[in-house]
């Protein structure tokens, strides 16, 4: 008689035994909506929008009643026509405040709209301080030499060193604190929502990141060459955007050109004004930002083991 060994040859495990090919919501940044669960409802992004819009002008109203009890308390404190005077702390609190309160307004519009708003941040459904810290170290350093060393010495002759009165270190300080919030609130207007809204309809993040361009150029007065260099930097910051999987390195390229020129706007009278753009003052602006793109792109490609071409993508849960 033959004995057969059960246990050299088990039997092949039932259909819905075997394991299930593992299912992954990881998408590029622009089409972080769809990853959620209520991901089919193609009316979510007009909710956003609609929630953010009405939320910033509320918060827009109160910071008129402000600067209003403030320019009747105080005698003097009244804004100039085209907010540009940087010794001017009524001048600085409107034109930055105004912008810096885009901020918290597409946060909430985003909660409201796509019931996450750690998908306005990153795939990874927050804020990556983390990455932002290390391209700082060598993105702020650049424009502290371009925009601080490179612009007092080409402008030598013009500066004018003014009186340390109250008004004058409240501006400055103003600009200094308010500045990086104006730079993030224009990054999460004009890229966050155009992005996400629109990747909220369509697969290719090309359209989401061109449509905000001609919006963002039309909210600057430059000569043609300066808004040229202006939408080269809209479109890049879009690009960086889809990429890293998040906002955080457009609103640190974004800071740190913003806030080295306000840090010296106060001695270069002028220096806030929009007009008439140098082909130097191009050059001055637009090569740093296709440097840093340039080798933030390639160094984060690196980093994440990705194709030069292929996005950071994540599923916007917190810690992913």
């Amino acid at each position: 008689m033959t004995w057969t060994s059960t246990l050299s040859h088990p039997p092949a495990p039932a259909p819905e035994m075997l394991p299930r090919p593992v299912e992954t919501d990881a998408v590029a940044f622009h089409r972080l909506p769809r990853a959620l669960p209520h991901r089919s409802y193609w009316w979510r992004p007009l909710v956003t929008l609609a929630v953010s819009a009405a939320v910033y002008v509320v918060m827009l109203l109160q910071m008129f009643g402000l600067v209003l009890v403030l320019s009747l308390a105080l005698p003097g404190a009244e804004p100039s026509a085209e907010l540009l005077d940087p010794l001017n702390p009524i001048d600085q609190l409107l034109m930055l405040g105004m912008l810096a309160l885009m901020l918290p307004a597409v946060l909430v519009g985003t909660l409201a709209g796509y019931g996450r708003a750690g998908i306005a941040h990153s795939v990874a459904g927050r804020f990556r301080w983390g990455l932002m810290g290390r391209v700082a170290l060598v993105v702020l350093p650049l424009y502290l030499v371009v925009n601080v060393g490179v612009n007092l010495v080409l402008a030598r002759e013009e500066i004018v060193v003014p009186p340390l009165t109250l008004p004058v270190v409240l501006a400055w300080g103003i600009a200094l604190v308010l500045g990086p919030l104006q730079a993030a609130g224009e990054e999460y207007v004009f890229r966050v929502l155009p992005m996400q809204a629109v990747g909220t309809w369509l697969r290719l993040p090309l359209l989401g990141i061109v449509l905000p361009v001609p919006l963002f150029v039309l909210g600057h007065g430059y000569e043609p060459l300066g808004q040229v260099e202006i939408a080269l930097f809209a479109l890049l910051m879009g690009l960086l955007a889809w990429k890293t999987g998040g906002i955080e390195i457009p609103v640190l390229l974004h800071v740190a050109n913003n806030w080295t020129l306000f840090a010296i706007a106060p001695l270069v009278p002028g220096a806030l004004e929009q007009g008439e753009v140098t082909v130097s003052g191009f050059l001055l602006a637009a090569v740093p930002t296709l440097l840093c793109t340039a080798g933030i792109w390639w160094w984060f490609s690196r980093r994440e083991n990705l194709r030069l071409w292929e996005p950071r993508r994540g599923d916007g849960r917190r810690g992913a």
